[in-house]
């Protein structure tokens, strides 16, 4: 099995786990916390991880692209907005079980996004499995959101 996908693979465990946390913080059944709060106390939890792995890395040296450095800031206040958004649904009362798979309908932008703006098109038979990934995941949230 190839890094990448074990990588994903994690991602998808920990991404998946992180919004029944936030729920579970923010609903009067459990921990009743401000929604407003969450993200802050999020922030420190993700500050914390990422301090580690620099720690860890010992990869203290500032990257030279300030265009890169600012695309770097923008996807974390792109990153973050999609926080707010969805524990503001969960403190709202969105069910875990249907909140998550609509807004994972997030990789057809990322698909779309990666195949304009960088270019990276799959090959013909991939494209076709794209497709068909792609449609499978909108039935799957148009299914789950009725």
């Amino acid at each position: 099995m190839q890094d990448w996908l074990i990588y994903g693979i994690l991602a998808s465990l920990l991404w998946g786990s992180y919004i029944v946390s936030a729920k579970v913080a923010t609903d009067e059944k459990y921990f009743g916390i401000n929604s407003s709060y969450v993200p802050v106390f999020m922030l420190v939890g993700i500050a914390v991880v990422f301090i580690g792995g620099l720690v860890h890395s010992g990869s203290f040296v500032m990257p030279a692209s300030r265009l890169g450095i600012g695309f770097a800031i923008f996807a974390g206040v792109l990153w973050g907005l999609g926080m707010l958004v969805s524990i503001k649904a969960i403190a709202i009362g969105a069910p875990v079980a249907k909140l998550v798979p609509i807004y994972n309908t997030n990789t057809l932008v990322a698909v779309f996004l990666g195949a304009v703006l960088l270019h990276e098109l799959p090959s013909s038979a991939a494209m076709v499995k794209v497709i068909i990934g792609s449609i499978l995941i909108v039935i799957g949230a148009v299914l789950v959101s009725s």
